[in-house]
C-alpha cells in the first residue's frame, strides 16, 4: 500500500503531464484568462468580439431528475450572444445528439417561464475535438439550421454549432489555426496565442 507522501508524489508528477489539451487546465487557462479566450474564439469564428465573461464551473440541472451538463468553458459577451467551448480528446459517436443536448439546455437556462423568445440570445457550441469525427479530412466543420428545399435559406435561430478538428489534413483554416491544432496535438505551436496559452500552461504547473 503506498504510504500519503508517494501518494502526493505520484499525484504532482500526474499533474506536470497535464497539457492544454486535458480538461482540467483547458477549463483553468480559458477561464481565468479572459484574452485569451476572447482570442481564442475570435480566430475559430473568424469575427471580432468586444468582450467575453467567462463564468466559472458552470453547470445547468433543470430538474432533480433530468440529466444535467457541465460546461467546460461557458463565456458570454457583451453583444447578447453566448460561447460555449468543450475540449473532446476521445472518440464518441454521439457527438451530434451531445451538442443538440447542450443547446437545448443552455436555451432552458437563458429564457425565464414567460419571457419572450426573442429573449434568447445567439449561441456558438464549439467543440475541439482531437479526432475527426466525419472522417473526411477537414480541420473545420460547421453547422447552422437551413431549408432542406433551399440551403440559402437560414431558418435564422441563430445557433451555430462548429468543430474543430486537430488532427485535419486538408488547407481548410488559416495558418493561425492550423498552428493552434499543433499546440493541442503536440504542445507546440509557433502563434503568440499558443506562446501565451503555453506561458499559462506553466504557470499553472
Amino acid at each position: 500500500m503506498l504510504n500519503k507522501e508517494q501518494l502526493i508524489k505520484d499525484a504532482e508528477k500526474k499533474y506536470q503531464s497535464l497539457t492544454f489539451r486535458d480538461d482540467f487546465l483547458f477549463c483553468k487557462i480559458l477561464t481565468n484568462n479572459p484574452d485569451i479566450a476572447k482570442d481564442l474564439i475570435e480566430m475559430i469564428l473568424n469575427k471580432k468580439i468586444k468582450k467575453v465573461v467567462p463564468q466559472k464551473q458552470f453547470s445547468i440541472e433543470i430538474t432533480s431528475e433530468s440529466r444535467g451538463v457541465r460546461l467546460d468553458v461557458y463565456l458570454d459577451d457583451t453583444e447578447e450572444t453566448v460561447y460555449d467551448l468543450e475540449m473532446q480528446t476521445t472518440s464518441k459517436k454521439e457527438l451530434p445528439k451531445r451538442m443538440r443536448y447542450y443547446q437545448g439546455m443552455i436555451d432552458l437556462n437563458l429564457i425565464e417561464r414567460g419571457a419572450n423568445f426573442s429573449e434568447l440570445k445567439k449561441s456558438y457550441i464549439i467543440f475541439i475535438c482531437t479526432s475527426d469525427p466525419y472522417k473526411m479530412g477537414k480541420y473545420y466543420y460547421s453547422f447552422e439550421n437551413l431549408c432542406t428545399e433551399n440551403p440559402n435559406l437560414s431558418l435564422g435561430d441563430e445557433t451555430y454549432k462548429i468543430i474543430l478538428n486537430t488532427s485535419g489534413t486538408k488547407n481548410d483554416v488559416s495558418e493561425n489555426l492550423q498552428e493552434f491544432c499543433n499546440l493541442i496535438n503536440s504542445g507546440t505551436g509557433k502563434t503568440d496565442l499558443c506562446k501565451r496559452i503555453n506561458d499559462e500552461v506553466q504557470k499553472s504547473k
